[in-house]
């Protein structure tokens, strides 16, 4: 690096410019967590062909770039995960920055700035202590939500305020009576006792001169409150708390710091109880109106008591939960007076409605995501969840809504007092709000209301960890449902951040040996239900996660980093399975989860699939190795990369030998095969064909289970079976994807016959765990992108794109859209007649390389494309 003056050289690539600049922290915050922050742009241009060779940084003080610090000309193709060219950054410490590249016409201008300002990047930063009300510590069951407030004075209007924030428990924290955000639920769930997130927030224009006032109410949370079926309690901690820490910049340079410590004050409100599972408790008529705001007087209060500062302490880099859609459902009157809510579609949310009534009358609401029989909430499959909210009214008009809780449901039932009337209802949906990138339409409405619905159970459940479902007395984050679903995750919305904070705790939680819990954050599950089985903790395709799920960050947003930060725990856990293969290199013996949910295992034992377990298993050590050689070659680790493709080789000729006649009886089993690599190439046709001949036997019914179903189809249509991969995804009995789509489905089931053919619901044959919002299924998803409309990564993070339509299934057309690290691709195509029509769009530092499908005659000298728009016109014949 060298420092630079402005260089005035004239641009010779005036029609390409550079955009989008962005750092390696999607959180939305004023600040960022790193030091050296990890620098990506996208490029624009109105020409085609456009490719990045090299590109310079500079990195200023301020937007003047005097004195800036250059790269120089760094020779690159890439677009994404460049180094911090400069000094690393110190707490606080505001920088700026911009780019150029070069192309074969030349350097483009430089792009305008971009701001990069430092957050508390050591413990040594935090003055502050959290604090909490005495009086709340050691409670075991939902109570009271605590309040803390302190006021202070300013002797003149800031010129700049930063708050540091977080919390033992979720928390909502206002300044002067103003709320820092929109942020819902923070800081999330992590690894508490070893990592603990904040935010850092500008709140300038929320200070006054004169006297202010912060406060802040804390929730249980996942902190202490209900966790598992087991209802577990004080999971992490006994008592809720506040870390705050405002610093605050006056005019003349003075500044004023305001923290957390024992003079604050601290009581309760109206919030009665408040839990994840169980719902919120309201009694409007204890707020304790103006707490708030400066001039409370809280004199009566309990002086508030601090803690420990917590370990781990690091700036949330991943965007917050936030409402992020507003529906206004169906209402109408039960008989009985009950107001039924429906919201079209299930979601992970609340209502919010206005209430009018006399004091002391009440409204509650509850939640279910499907009616019984006698069309009211079948709550049974809640299990321990109450999913309710409790109102008390003050006297006269309220708007009523539920904090520091969500519920997993389609259908509402509000119940009144005499008296009450209930005004405006709306339905609240509530999620991570990570940025939608992926988009996907065909001619068939039933394949597009299944992507929707795939779509819909990412959102309901990328809610602070990726979890399994909304609604019931679960809400983990497990690990073979994300390892099965990461692929499609990371096309719908851009996942990078959000997952790499969660495979952040999965590094943390992983055990000494090397083996991945089966909940990420990790919780004591005790005995796994339905099957009252003691389980060891850990199993084959569950922490497949560890090496799955970076593969799928890096195939889809091409940041090396993400493979560096996460190596450590993928070599790990391929040693820990390594070391549990048998004499005969398999993984037999112990007990598994399999190919969970297979429709054809026992409703009371999901684990008994038709697929030997032990083969799944050892496929996935197989398949795990191969992924953690591919990484290691990938960082340049040469002895690495030879010990995993010995082991994947291995492990792979040991299943064949074992269960290379088991597994193609299976459709996981032959799935498995093709896709990891276990069926010997010379096999490959037979195993391909074997499996078609299984879709055909069973009329296109499914017959895998969470670990075989993301591979089915990529495994029909790579041995040439595409006609057979339509027929299992257009199938409509049971078990099918549009099985679920033709029962009513707006997001994925847990089980394939969640509801019967005859409409009914068993839940006793379901043990009660039976989900209607899980998104491991929706897996299918991906295959739609790369094989229904043919867009598909060929090289990490798509700077080389594949165009591989493969029509079928009669359907007539099919478009998908990505946007990319260097912008948006899209392709889309259309039969008419003897003529297949593909529109293909890639942005500026691609190429493309096409593919026609079978009996499709593709125009000549037509193969590698370059950046820009492209219509092929094909027609039938060989």
């Amino acid at each position: 690096m060298k420092t630079s003056s402005f260089e005035a050289l004239r641009p010779t690539d005036t029609a390409t410019t550079v955009t989008g600049l962005r750092t390696a922290d999607d959180s939305g915050l004023v600040a960022t967590s790193s030091p050296e922050p990890r620098l990506s742009w996208s490029l624009a241009s109105d020409r085609p062909g456009v490719l990045q060779h090299a590109y310079e940084v500079q990195v200023a003080a301020d937007r003047s770039f005097s004195g800036a610090v250059s790269s120089s000309a760094v020779e690159s193709a890439v677009v994404t995960d460049h180094p911090w060219p400069t000094e690393p950054l110190r707490s606080r410490e505001v920088r700026y920055w911009r780019v150029r590249v070069r192309t074969d016409l030349g350097w483009t201008a430089w792009s305008g700035p971009a701001r990069v300002e430092a957050a508390l990047l050591s413990d040594l930063d935090w003055t502050a202590r959290p604090v909490h009300v005495p009086s709340d510590r050691g409670r075991t069951s939902p109570g009271p939500v605590p309040l803390l407030r302190r006021e202070f004075d300013l002797p003149a209007k800031p010129v700049s305020a930063r708050l540091y924030v977080t919390s033992l428990g979720v928390h909502r924290t206002a300044v002067n009576g103003r709320p820092l955000s929109d942020d819902l639920l923070e800081p999330g769930w992590t690894s508490y006792p070893n990592r603990l997130l904040y935010a850092t927030y500008d709140v300038t224009d929320l200070l006054i001169p004169g006297r202010n006032a912060l406060s802040a109410a804390i929730g249980d949370g996942w902190y202490r409150g209900h966790l598992t079926w087991h209802k577990n309690r004080n999971v992490y901690g006994d008592t809720s708390a506040l870390l705050a820490q405002l610093e605050v910049t006056l005019a003349d340079g003075s500044t004023v710091t305001v923290v957390t410590d024992d003079h604050w004050r601290g009581a309760y409100g109206d919030l009665l109880a408040a839990d994840l599972y169980d719902g919120c408790q309201r009694d409007l008529r204890q707020e304790p109106h103006g707490w708030q705001k400066p001039g409370f007087d809280d004199r009566g209060w309990e002086r508030s008591a601090s803690l420990p500062l917590p370990a781990g302490l690091a700036q949330r880099a991943h965007p917050a939960v936030r409402t992020v859609q507003i529906i206004q459902p169906e209402q109408r009157t039960l008989p009985d007076g009950t107001i039924a809510v429906d919201a079209g579609e299930n979601i992970t949310g609340w209502l919010r409605l206005s209430a009018s009534g006399p004091a002391g009358s009440t409204v509650t609401i509850r939640h279910a995501e499907v009616l019984d029989n006698d069309g009211r909430l079948l709550t049974s499959i809640l299990r321990g969840a109450r999913a309710t909210d409790q109102y008390t009214l003050a006297g006269g008009t309220a708007e009523l809504e539920p904090e520091f809780t969500f519920h997993g449901f389609r259908y509402a039932e509000i119940d009144a007092s005499p008296g009450v009337t209930i005004g405006a209802v709306e339905v609240l949906v509530v999620a991570s709000d990570l940025r939608r990138i992926g988009d996907f339409h065909c001619s068939d409405e039933r394949v597009n209301t299944l992507y929707a619905n795939v779509v819909r159970s990412q959102r309901g459940n990328f809610l602070a960890v990726p979890t399994d479902c909304p609604q019931r007395d679960e809400r983990l984050g497990w690990t073979g449902d994300i390892m099965a679903f990461a692929a499609t995750a990371c096309t719908n919305f851009n996942s990078r951040s959000f997952l790499d904070s969660w495979l952040t705790d999965l590094a943390i939680e992983q055990r000494p040996d090397g083996a991945v819990p089966l909940v990420i954050p990790d919780v004591d599950l005790g005995e796994l239900p339905p099957m009252d089985l003691p389980f060891a903790g850990t199993a084959a395709g569950w922490g497949d996660a560890a090496t799955v799920v970076p593969a799928a960050l890096f195939d889809a947003y091409g940041q090396r980093t993400l493979l560096e930060q996460h190596y450590t725990a993928m070599r790990a856990w391929v040693e820990f399975t390594a070391g549990r293969l048998d004499e005969n290199g398999t993984w037999s013996g112990n007990a598994q989860l399999g190919d969970w949910l297979d429709p054809a295992a026992p409703p009371d034992d999901p684990a008994r699939a038709t697929t030997d377990s032990a083969y799944v298993a050892t496929a996935f050590v197989a398949q795990s190795a191969r992924l953690l050689a591919d990484a290691a070659r990938e960082l340049g680790s040469t002895d690495d990369v030879d010990r995993y493709t010995t082991l994947h080789r291995r492990t792979a000729e040991a299943a064949w030998r074992k269960w290379g006649d088991h597994a193609r009886t299976t459709q996981t089993g032959c799935a498995l095969a093709l896709a990891f690599g276990i069926a010997p190439a010379a096999e490959r046709a037979a195993v391909g064909e074997a499996l078609a001949t299984l879709v055909r036997a069973n009329s296109g019914r499914i017959a895998t289970g969470f670990l075989g179903t993301p591979f089915v189809l990529p495994a029909l249509a790579g041995t040439g079976h595409t006609p057979e991969a339509y027929q299992l995804l257009l199938n409509t009995e049971c078990p099918g994807w549009l099985y679920q789509v033709e029962r009513g489905a707006t997001t994925m089931w847990e089980r394939w016959d969640a509801i019967r053919p005859d409409g009914t619901i068993d839940t006793e044959k379901a043990g009660h765990m039976l989900s209607f919002n899980h998104y491991a299924y929706g897996a299918v998803a991906a295959w739609l992108y790369q094989t229904v409309a043919g867009l598909r990564a060929a090289t990490p993070g798509y700077r080389t794109v594949d165009i591989a339509p493969r029509p079928g299934g009669g359907l007539t057309s099919a478009n998908a859209s990505i946007v990319t690290p260097y912008g948006p691709a899209s392709v889309a195509w259309s039969i008419s007649g003897a003529t297949l029509t593909v529109e293909i769009s890639l942005p500026p530092g691609t190429t493309g390389r096409f593919s026609a499908p079978e009996g499709w005659r593709c125009p000549a000298g037509v193969g590698r494309l370059g950046s820009g728009h492209h219509c092929l016109i094909l027609h039938s014949g060989s």
